[in-house]
């Protein structure tokens, strides 16, 4: 079956494409109802016209938390969604907004992805903490979204060696390409079959061992 998507950004929306992409060569079944961003201006807006998707500028500059949320929230549910996937989005959503968007087992139907193996470096410099750590392992994790930050269930995980030679522009680019293959990947996995969380992850692999929990 197809999932009905909002897509959440805050930038260029590398992520963003790398979804619409996917749609358009028939690897993802997945329609692009909205692309929301809070920035005037981002990149995202740009890939959203270029693939003929809706979409939706509301700054957050000037508002309270409440205040941007809730004209978030009144958007968002102008669409029949199934799920919310935040893509570069860089605010923290609150439990009041989460909870809006909620399937019938508590969980939120919010999708996060990544750039560390969680629960290692969380925050918004995740590749940054990790290359200036000196991990000899790093990856991207996607993951449904609770009220903390870069926490909820794992639904999936892939690693990349750190090469000897890396700058952190080349350990970024990788960890980058990955980001761009897993999540259309793991999207498509929740429209063929629901919400599976991983209990084991390999290096760029998303078939992982699992216990599967349907939407």
């Amino acid at each position: 079956m197809s999932i009905n998507i909002a897509v959440l950004a805050s930038g260029r929306g590398s992520n963003l494409e790398a979804i619409l992409e996917a749609i358009a060569q028939g690897k993802l079944d997945a329609v692009v109802k909205l692309v929301l961003v809070n920035v005037p201006g981002a990149g995202a807006l740009d890939i959203a016209t270029k693939y003929g998707v809706a979409t939706a500028v509301i700054p957050n500059a000037g508002m309270t938390r409440k205040e941007h949320e809730e004209k978030v929230i009144a958007e968002l549910k102008k669409h029949e969604l199934d799920f919310i996937v935040l893509a570069g989005y860089m605010r923290v959503l609150s439990s009041h907004l989460l909870s809006n968007f909620k399937d019938s087992r508590g969980f939120f139907k919010v999708i996060n992805i990544h750039p560390s193996l969680l629960p290692a470096f969380p925050g918004v410099r995740g590749y940054e903490e990790a290359f200036e750590y000196g991990v000899k392992v790093a990856g991207v994790t996607v993951h449904l979204v609770d009220e903390k930050v870069d926490h909820g269930p794992i639904l999936a995980q892939a690693a990349f060696d750190r090469q000897p030679d890396d700058t952190l522009e080349s350990f970024k680019a990788r960890g980058l390409k990955i980001e761009h293959e897993i999540y259309p990947q793991v999207l498509q996995a929740i429209a063929k079959g629901g919400v599976s969380f991983f209990q084991r992850h390999a290096a760029s692999d998303v078939t992982a061992d699992r216990e599967t929990a349907r939407r």
